[in-house]
């Protein structure tokens, strides 16, 4: 596949799919996608190696920077009825499996979910999920953005399912005291309820003390770093953007609501807007304009999907304010209208 900045959603099961997800996370082949991440040396493909050990500045400032938020923490017992189709949700999930069985496919791969794994499905990635019997287990909805508002879980590869640190439970637990109340409305991605509580919990009613807020970041971070260790900073455009126009992607994610003009992008980089245009296309692979619009049609994406606004509301919100157009922008990208969408993506 030729660079490709759409990531495709998985189609059902016997079918074909033509609705695109347009959170970018790589360009790469359907191959290549399914290669284990793990064995990849750096400078193989199309993935730079984003190693804990031996970052680059830029990296490191990506990871300072960090917004970790846990929108729900908690242990369930599940059966027969965690079987769900075709989840995609704009928060990473992170499991644990402490007892029983179930299967998960998502990104070309089927994995079992057995005792003693932790597993990892990225934002905007559409899975399946099944249960024939039981499965007890912790799971963690959690965020994870950069400075420039993009989730790292976006910008990285790694592998989804690895062996749990012999402290992962206690990290868990851990992480449940200090949370209480960030608990799932419901266990159904297709209720409403579900769909929503993402914006309800990145707000919580109360403040955490300052050191609990700590000490769970820390948490988070701990049971994160082992799939980080040996991720792949892939050459998707907001891997790509991000490293080279930091203040530019800062700037998008600031201002995306209000019109933005090719000289306001240019302004920040501090070069003439010509130049800027031409050099952010030859380094990042789409125009600085185009680019914008991506970002905003994935904000769109999860303003469709966590709230009841009409679609003149979420064009206007992502500084669209010609309905029709975002319309025609929006099914170009997605190759599905804001509604079909919306829709899709609401039945299980």
């Amino acid at each position: 596949m030729a660079a490709a900045l759409l990531r495709l959603r998985q189609p059902r099961s016997g079918g074909t799919s033509k609705m695109r997800t347009l959170f970018i996370r790589r360009t790469c082949s359907a191959r290549e996608r399914r290669a284990d991440c793990s064995k990849r040396q750096p400078g193989v493909g199309t993935s730079a190696s984003l190693d804990l050990n031996g970052m680059s500045a830029l990296h490191q400032e990506l990871l300072t920077g960090l917004d970790l938020k846990v929108l729900a923490v908690q242990r369930t017992a599940a059966g027969r009825w965690w079987n769900f189709k075709r989840v995609i949700s704009p928060f990473s999930r992170l499991w644990l499996v402490v007892g029983g069985r179930a299967t998960v496919r998502h990104s070309g791969r089927t994995f079992q979910l057995k005792p003693g794994m932790l597993h990892l499905v990225p934002p905007f990635t559409a899975h399946d999920c099944a249960c024939a019997g039981r499965l007890d287990h912790y799971h963690l909805h959690f965020v994870a953005r950069t400075p420039a508002g993009v989730d790292l879980f976006s910008m990285v590869d790694c592998e989804p399912q690895i062996v749990a640190a012999p402290a992962a439970l206690e990290h868990f637990k851990r992480l449940e005291t200090l949370l209480p109340d960030r608990r799932l409305p419901c266990f159904d991605p297709a209720r409403d309820e579900y769909r929503r509580f993402p914006v309800t919990a990145e707000k919580p009613a109360h403040e955490m003390p300052a050191a609990d807020w700590f000490e769970a970041n820390a948490t988070v971070a701990l049971l994160l770093s082992p799939f980080l260790r040996r991720a792949q900073l892939h050459d998707g455009v907001h891997a790509l953007a991000t490293r080279q126009f930091l203040d530019v992607q800062q700037f998008i994610h600031e201002n995306m609501q209000r019109p933005l003009l090719l000289a306001d992008l240019a302004r920040v980089a501090g070069l003439h807007p010509a130049y800027f245009s031409d050099r952010f296309g030859k380094l990042v692979g789409v125009r600085p304009l185009e680019y914008l619009m991506r970002r905003r049609i994935e904000r769109a994406q999860y303003l469709l999907l966590t709230s009841r606004a009409s679609v003149k509301e979420v064009a206007a919100a992502v500084g669209i304010p010609d309905a029709a157009y975002f319309t025609r922008v929006f099914t170009r990208l997605c190759r599905a209208a804001p509604s079909e969408y919306r829709t899709a993506h609401s039945a299980r």
